[in-house]
């Protein structure tokens, strides 16, 4: 009977332990979306982005349908014309951050990857533009609308292709060969995912980092 009831009262401490710990990155997740959130409005009236920034060659065929973490990488095979790239798995339909950005070291070993996570919105503008204009590609990890075209979202990694701030637009391809242009308030609010309808388990994902917004992958081409 002791042993019993020492067990149902260890199971209760840890159930009770983990919900503490859930709820407090849960905080420190809304805490930090708070201090993320600045006005990305202000770089438009910046010199720097009177010039549109931009990489040619990262496209993918139209009506061509891959997941939502193939594409993009597939996309950077053609960009650096690496016909024989050990390719991922194209049945793989979700990626967190940490295996999409395995995934591009190791379909692309010479190339240095680097990942940025919650970013302020300004930050995240400001590093593609800057890698944009080394000819450095961008992948974004975002909110978008399924290929559908409904009022659905998904999770979704695309390239980035331009910055012309000057025009308030951001231009993506995405992993269904479409090119997709946003306004820089709908730009950051689906790299922020505000309009995603966001169950609790993924809400979690985030709070422990599996997921995180602002999320770009730089691939730096050293030229």
């Amino acid at each position: 009977m002791k042993t019993a009831k020492f067990v149902i009262a260890s199971v209760l401490i840890a159930v009770l332990v983990c919900s503490l710990i859930a709820v407090g990155m849960y905080i420190y997740q809304s805490v930090t979306d708070v201090l993320m959130n600045d006005n990305a409005q202000a770089l438009t009236r910046r010199a720097k982005y009177n010039n549109m920034a931009r990489i040619r060659g990262v496209h993918i065929q139209a009506g061509e349908e891959q997941s939502k973490g193939y594409g993009s990488i597939e996309l950077l095979a053609r960009y650096f014309e690496l016909e024989d790239a050990p390719l991922p798995d194209r049945n793989k339909a979700h990626w967190n951050n940490r295996e999409f950005r395995s995934e591009l070291q190791r379909v692309f070993p010479d190339y240095d990857i680097t990942q940025y996570s919650n970013l302020r919105n300004t930050e995240l503008v400001d590093i593609i533009y800057d890698a944009l204009n080394a000819e450095n590609p961008v992948i974004i990890f975002h909110a978008a609308q399924t290929e559908s075209g409904g009022p659905e979202l998904e999770m979704r990694y695309s390239s980035v292709i331009a910055v012309d701030l000057a025009n308030n637009r951001i231009i993506l391809s995405d992993p269904h060969g479409t090119t997709v242009r946003y306004a820089l308030d709908e730009f950051i609010r689906s790299a922020r995912f505000e309009n995603y309808d966001m169950p609790l388990y993924r809400q979690l994902l985030f709070a422990f980092r599996i997921y995180a917004k602002n999320t770009i992958f730089v691939i730096d081409t050293g030229d």
